[in-house]
């Protein structure tokens, strides 16, 4: 796998940054979250977050904090730099600023299929905790989606 470069950086997502933030999502996910749902958690103030490199958005991430949990709702890689750590590198960066935070546990769902994301989420110390059968429309039916859980 290669290394991110020492040029991505990690920025707070702003308005105009929703149409590219928007692009990676649907080149990513099967059902993706609409320009509305973006709008909604920059307006909430949820922690909306922006990789990038040489002013190219090459993923995000948006988390939740609610009392003493943080909530990792959506993190994505555009295509071209997936396999390269910026999910990981994103996620540490999370789990560092919701530790300086003084949050005390992070959670996640995530598509039962993508064997990638759990096989990363565990590495990062996340632990099954649940399961939502049926919760995502699948390209043939629904599937579940895995509760995650790392105690901070």
């Amino acid at each position: 796998m290669a290394e991110i470069t020492d040029d991505v950086r990690l920025r707070t997502m702003t308005s105009a940054d929703l149409e590219r933030v928007l692009a990676v999502e649907q080149d990513c996910q099967l059902t993706p979250w609409s320009m509305t749902n973006f709008r909604s958690c920059l307006a909430s103030g949820y922690h909306c977050k922006v990789a990038t490199h040489e002013g190219e958005i090459t993923g995000f991430m948006v988390l939740s904090t609610v009392l003493d949990e943080a909530h990792l709702l959506n993190i994505a890689v555009a295509p071209a730099w997936q396999r390269r750590g910026i999910a990981r590198w994103m996620l540490e960066q999370a789990i560092a600023r919701a530790v300086d935070g003084g949050m005390s546990v992070m959670y996640l769902e995530v598509r039962a299929g993508n064997r990638g994301a759990r096989k990363l989420y565990k590495q990062l110390g996340f632990e099954i905790c649940g399961r939502r059968p049926g919760y995502y429309r699948a390209e043939e039916g629904y599937e579940d989606a895995v509760l995650m859980t790392l105690m901070l």
